[in-house]
């Protein structure tokens, strides 16, 4: 049984002291990593290329074999076994950069059926589902294109929506709107808020610092170790590991830094564009 986390809230993911090492490297690709998260928290994790990000990710849905750990529990799985790895990903959906890597049907309608098929549901339980799944992202008018008909953001969406055409516990994302335009961004993570919102429990990989905003908490990776852990907002003002991390600011922010070159500095920093244009319409107004 899954253990209670802050306030009660059971813990999803319980990792202590997590050490990874690919075959033939001289050190860890993570190394003393501790993380938790608890049901229906989101959880962002950031950090520069090499950091173990998606490591780590594939880890989480039992994708890899960790070299060891004090306790490594996902969704009360016990990873250091194969037979938890298996079953981690039941629980676990892991959706990556390149929706062409997971999209396997000849359309969209299949694909969103196919690992139903792999459960062995009956043909009318997959039915219903598949017409869930294709009401709930935005994709019933799309049901029967090919796949290589689709737009980026499409394609994303199909992946996202066969991902979770099994019910899951916990979302895993390796920086998914890598790969896509700002449209195509945008109906990605409306996507994922509403999946968040609606309970599932999100663990975020991102080199988007935007994306990192609407998270609960956030996890800054460095060298294959934890170099910060805390909110957003307690992590954008940390200019010293920012800078070492190359993680740079939210767009807003960005622009008010700008600004504050050209004499106009906005106090507190905004970092949603929201908060940016309330700045400045108060600024105008005084």
């Amino acid at each position: 049984m899954a253990a209670k986390g802050e306030g009660g809230a059971t813990a999803l993911i319980e990792i202590d002291n997590l050490h990874f090492r690919y075959g033939g490297a001289e050190a860890d690709a993570l190394s003393g990593i501790d993380l938790h998260v608890d049901e229906a928290e989101f959880v962002a994790v950031v950090g520069p290329n090499g950091s173990g990000k998606s490591t780590l990710a594939k880890l989480l849905g039992g994708l890899e074999k960790a070299t060891g750990g004090r306790r490594l529990e996902v969704c009360g799985q016990d990873l250091l076994t194969s037979a938890g790895r298996f079953a981690v990903r039941r629980d676990v959906g892991v959706l990556f950069q390149n929706p062409e890597n997971q999209i396997v049907g000849a359309n969209v309608e299949e694909d969103l059926a196919f690992g139903l098929e792999n459960l062995g549901l009956p043909a009318n339980r997959i039915a219903a589902r598949v017409d869930e799944m294709l009401t709930l992202f935005d994709l019933t008018e799309l049901r029967g294109r090919e796949p290589h008909l689709l737009s980026g953001g499409q394609k994303q969406r199909t992946a996202l929506a066969g991902v979770l055409a099994i019910p899951r516990r916990a979302l895993v994302l390796d920086e998914p709107t890598a790969m896509l335009d700002p449209d195509g961004r945008e109906e990605v993570l409306e996507a994922i808020a509403r999946q968040h919102a609606d309970g599932l429990t999100i663990v975020l990989v991102t080199q988007e610092m935007d994306e990192v905003l609407p998270a609960d908490r956030v996890v800054a990776l460095e060298r294959g170790t934890v170099a910060f852990e805390g909110s957003p907002t307690e992590l954008f003002a940390q200019n010293d590991l920012l800078g070492r991390l190359s993680l740079g600011l939210p767009m807003a922010g960005e622009v008010a830094l700008a600004l504050a070159s050209r004499g106009r500095r906005l106090a507190p920093l905004p970092l949603t564009v929201e908060e940016l244009v309330a700045r400045l319409h108060s600024e105008a107004s005084s």
